[in-house]
């Protein structure tokens, strides 16, 4: 059995602040520690599920947060920035399922530890097809795309709430209970290791029954900006890109993959 990993950072256990996520800030090296213990945790867990090739994709930032020598032996790992056309490399129908470990609420959610979409830097919001989504949205879409379902989501309570509305067949994990941007009621790494352990387990178990998040073009994704020289730095043609206010730009296409790689 194949499974596909995809960790974040902000909704790993004991992390809540800026300067846990960003290389170079006093806090990181920390967070890089309980994001690497996180993702041992997972792979052991599915090892015991019966997973027998397991690959993890490090999905915050630059794609280079795990550390490799602590990193658990019987997986495979994609370290590095990968173009939105390739999000998830190596990834194909022949895997039984994927999971996304550690991720966070889209931006603009209420009382949500590091809210926001793609980029905390430069974006509102997302609209695809009219609907606000979110990094949950748009990654169970693309590994949807491939064939294969997500069986597990792990974040904060607000990060649950939204796996729960996006993918209803879909198991959650709560790492913390958020209560605000940079506050949270937090589990100890240690018990959030053991119990997401169990909760990956009961997921794997239930992967037969869970459907891949498919949606049908065309597509149009509206990115709400944070600032108008953001908005003005976007070319546009009228067609598949057109800006409609100061803030708000919308992109369409046929296909899913291709309008990410226009609009991001």
């Amino acid at each position: 059995m194949k499974i596909y990993v995809s960790c974040d950072m902000e909704g790993i256990g004991g992390v809540t602040l800026r300067e846990q996520l960003i290389r170079g800030e006093l806090l990181y090296e920390e967070a890089r520690r309980l994001l690497t213990l996180e993702t041992n945790a997972v792979t052991e867990a599915l090892l015991a599920a019966g997973a027998t090739h397991i690959v993890v994709k490090d999905a915050h930032g630059s794609g280079f947060n795990f550390i490799p020598e602590l990193l658990h032996p019987k997986a495979e790992y994609v370290m590095g920035a990968t173009r939105v056309e390739n999000r998830f490399p190596g990834l194909d129908d022949s895997f039984a399922g994927a999971l996304l470990i550690g991720y966070h609420a889209m931006g603009g959610t209420a009382l949500a530890v590091r809210d926001h979409t793609m980029t905390s830097q430069g974006w509102q919001s997302l609209r695809l097809n009219g609907r606000p989504i979110g990094e949950i949205g748009l990654d169970a879409l693309l590994i949807g795309q491939r064939g294969v379902p997500v069986l597990l989501v792990s974040g904060d309570d607000k990060t649950c709430m939204e796996a729960a509305s996006e993918l209803p067949e879909v198991a959650a994990y709560a790492t913390k209970t958020a209560l605000g941007r940079h506050a949270a009621l937090l589990k100890p790494p240690q018990r959030v290791r053991s119990e997401l352990q169990e909760a990956v387990r009961r997921a794997v178990g239930n992967a037969k029954s869970v459907k891949p998040l498919q949606l049908a073009g065309p597509y149009e994704l509206t990115i709400r900006f944070l600032h108008t020289e953001q908005a003005d730095a976007r070319r546009y043609d009228g067609t598949q890109a057109e800006r409609l206010d100061g803030l708000t730009a919308v992109y369409r296409a046929d296909d899913l993959t291709e309008l990410l790689s226009i609009a991001f």
